[in-house]
């Protein structure tokens, strides 16, 4: 995948916002691991936005909820960093996933997942505010 032509694909006022985000470092976090690139951007939700472009697969995506055209300002800001910043990028090498992890969860009681919810929260809120905002913007289309 060429970034280029990705780039190519964003609507110009997309590409230009895009730019504006790169300049202004809205990046809280940006990673690599085997030509996976990852950054979490700050956005006008509670919580950052995260995108991704992957080199070797030729994909890229964000959580944002832009669905007018296949590149948003994040993925754009995310492209002109790998092209013009790659030094952001913290590198990391790939978790191994643990077999059966939803298989464990599947096992516990509805208050039990009521509790490791809860802990959850009060150890990173971050994450359970991106996935609540994102579960009501299903409901929602």
């Amino acid at each position: 995948m060429e970034l280029e032509s990705l780039l190519e694909q964003a609507d110009p006022r997309v590409l230009q916002r895009g730019q504006e985000l790169f300049r202004r470092a809205e990046f809280l976090e940006a990673t690599v691991a085997q030509k996976r690139y990852r950054a979490r951007l700050r956005g006008s939700a509670p919580y950052p936005y995260r995108s991704f472009i992957d080199l070797k697969e030729g994909t890229w995506g964000c959580t944002c909820p832009y669905t007018w055209g296949p590149v948003c300002k994040h993925v754009v800001a995310l492209a002109l960093a790998i092209l013009e910043a790659p030094e952001v990028f913290r590198r990391i090498r790939p978790k191994p996933q643990k077999p059966g992890m939803l298989a464990e969860l599947g096992g516990l009681s509805d208050g039990q997942l009521v509790e490791l919810l809860w802990a959850l929260y009060e150890a990173r809120p971050e994450p359970l505010l991106e996935f609540a905002h994102q579960a009501v913007q299903r409901e929602e289309q």
